[in-house]
Order: structure tokens, then sequence, then C-alpha cells
């Protein structure tokens, strides 16, 4: 059996950004930057050939970089997945996301 403490829940993506960066203020009045990449699958097994990641990013230094990002940048970027809930009209909706902790430009647009 696996010990709980070697769990891990990292991510790594090479990408291109199809979303310029979006700053965003909380109702906490904290900031959050969010922006899109897409990745080439490997070996489709379906009609879809690519995925499109949303990125949240809360680390400040690393906002910085996201509000630079223009389309069709080749970026690396680290972090952890996460799924967000919220309300809407109908009821409760989620989807998962990359949460990022580091983000380096590779190529220019």
């Amino acid at each position: 059996m696996v010990n709980q403490n070697t769990w891990k829940n990292s991510v790594e993506i090479v990408g291109r950004v199809s979303s310029a960066g979006e700053q965003l203020e909380l109702p906490s009045g904290d900031t959050l930057t969010k922006f899109r990449v897409v990745v080439p699958r490997e070996k489709p097994v379906t009609k879809t050939t690519i995925d499109t990641i949303n990125c949240t990013v809360f680390k400040e230094s690393v906002q910085n970089k996201a509000l630079k990002l223009e389309v069709d940048q080749i970026v690396e970027l680290t972090g952890q997945l996460r799924r967000r809930f919220w309300q809407t009209g109908t009821g409760t909706a989620s989807r998962m996301e990359i949460e990022v902790q580091s983000l380096k430009t590779l190529r220019s647009a």
C-alpha cells in the first residue's frame, strides 16, 4: 500500500498560449490572473487532437509574467491540478484547471 505522504499533485505543461492573461479581482479583494494554453495530443484516439487547459495564477510574481503573455507564445509552466466550483442560475458548476506556480516563455509569438 502506498503511504499517503507520497501522494503527489504536480503538473508540467509545455504549450501554446491561446488566450492572453486577464486579471480578476475576487470578492475578498485578492487578485488572480487567468489564461489558456493548448497542447497537441501525442496519439489521439478520438477526433480531438488538442487539449485546451485553463490556467489560474495567484502568486503575484507569476501573475506579472502571465499578464505579459501573448497569444501564440510557447510557454512552460508547473503547478497543481485544481477543481473549482461556483454557483450558476441552474446549480453548481465546476471545472478542472492548473493553479500555476512557475511560468517561463520559451518562444515569442
